[in-house]
């Protein structure tokens, strides 16, 4: 696998099939957001294939995919290229960007609060 970067309906498609475990195109197209032709999910899915995210198997006719790669495999590295990218490798950079662009209610900023206040780095030792 070159690159664990997805294109945007790669991602979208990834994360119909990580739902589903296995799915075929019309598994794609009756859990994806938008309407989609069958020949784009197809040929989407084949060269995630081609790239190394998903493998096929053959049932009569069908072709039923599954992934190669973990979801947060993917997440990971992806956020990881952003945060180098757009913030300098600054995980407070990230977060204040995040907190000016987007409404948090209440009690997602108080779970949010909480996430952080409980977050141990690795390689620290708790207190227990």
């Amino acid at each position: 696998m070159k690159s664990k970067r997805l294109h945007h309906l790669e991602l979208e498609v990834m994360k119909v099939v990580w739902k589903l475990a296995r799915a075929t195109v019309n598994d794609v197209l009756d859990n994806i957001d938008r309407k989609l032709a069958y020949t784009t999910v197809a040929t989407t899915m084949k060269s995630l294939e081609k790239k190394g995210f998903l493998s096929h198997q053959v049932d009569g006719r069908t072709f039923v995919y599954q992934p190669l790669v973990k979801e947060t495999e993917i997440t990971h590295t992806m956020l990881n290229d952003m945060l180098e990218r757009l913030f300098d490798n600054s995980a407070e950079k990230l977060v204040n960007t995040l907190l000016e662009v987007r409404q948090t209610s209440a009690e997602e900023h108080n779970r949010l609060q909480e996430v952080i206040n409980n977050y141990q780095p690795e390689g620290e030792k708790t207190d227990e």
